[in-house]
């Protein structure tokens, strides 16, 4: 599984701590196929992830429509990819990334 955050404007790897620690204020789930669902944010509880399956945290005004996350998700390779991907939808819009701004993206790889 590999996680890629958004933090104080720098794409980063993320560590499982990042999940642990993280307050979001929308959390998406992507089936393989990129079916997108929004989940429970209060408790929120990370879900474990099925090959193929990703998962989307934010914080922080982050302009990308449920849509794009979906398109973004079934043209990425890595959670880095999907994250970059995002940011720059975001930035387009918004003209910056402030730093209360961060997302989570995390990508379970398919195993052939």
């Amino acid at each position: 599984m590999n996680g890629y955050c958004l933090r104080n404007g720098r794409l980063l790897e993320a560590c499982p701590e990042d999940m642990r620690q993280c307050s979001p204020e929308a959390a998406f789930l992507l089936a393989a196929d990129g079916e997108l669902r929004p989940l429970e944010l209060r408790p929120f509880s990370p879900p474990e992830l099925g090959e193929g399956e990703g998962l989307l945290l934010y914080g922080g005004e982050f302009r990308v429509e449920p849509l794009e996350i979906q398109i973004e998700f079934m043209k990425a390779v890595s959670a880095e990819k999907w994250l970059e991907a995002l940011v720059l939808r975001h930035v387009e819009r918004a003209r910056d990334a402030v730093p209360e701004l961060w997302a989570l993206a995390v990508m379970k790889e398919v195993y052939e």
